[in-house]
């Protein structure tokens, strides 16, 4: 009888303490999806971080020319031409937070603290993009 009881407890405990870190586990995996980080994929709307990621318009006068509009709508009113006004210069190397092509994305899409707004509710990852490409050819050149 002692030794049912005794194994019982164990069996309970090992229950107990399989539960807790099934709850672990299920609390890590939701954190890590929220965060976008879950098997290496993004939050919607989002781009891998990294400066490995490249725009798929990068270079074409056709893109650039419709990110040149979407640009003159949706940005210029804070970045004026490029060259800064509410919202900073565009067209230097300097870039709060990250300048590669990915960080960009980030940026536009999801917004940041203290004035830029997120467009990923207007714009599509393509008019991102756009502008992006608009962007870097409205960049000084050294």
């Amino acid at each position: 009888m002692e030794a049912r009881r005794i194994l019982d407890f164990g069996t309970m405990r090992n229950a107990r303490r399989a539960g807790f870190v099934a709850l672990a586990v299920l609390m890590l995996i939701a954190l890590m999806t929220a965060a976008g980080l879950h098997a290496g994929t993004t939050a919607a709307g989002t781009v891998p971080a990294g400066k490995e990621v490249k725009n798929p318009f990068e270079g074409r006068p056709e893109a650039i020319k419709e990110g040149d509009k979407i640009f003159d709508t949706k940005c210029s009113e804070c970045h004026m031409d490029g060259t800064g006004g509410a919202g900073p210069n565009l067209t230097d190397d300097t870039w709060i937070y990250g300048g590669s092509d990915a960080e960009v994305f980030e940026t536009i899409s999801g917004g940041r603290k203290g004035g830029m707004p997120s467009w990923k509710g207007e714009l599509s990852k393509d008019d991102i993009w756009k502008v992006i490409a608009f962007i870097r050819s409205i960049a000084y050149k050294k």
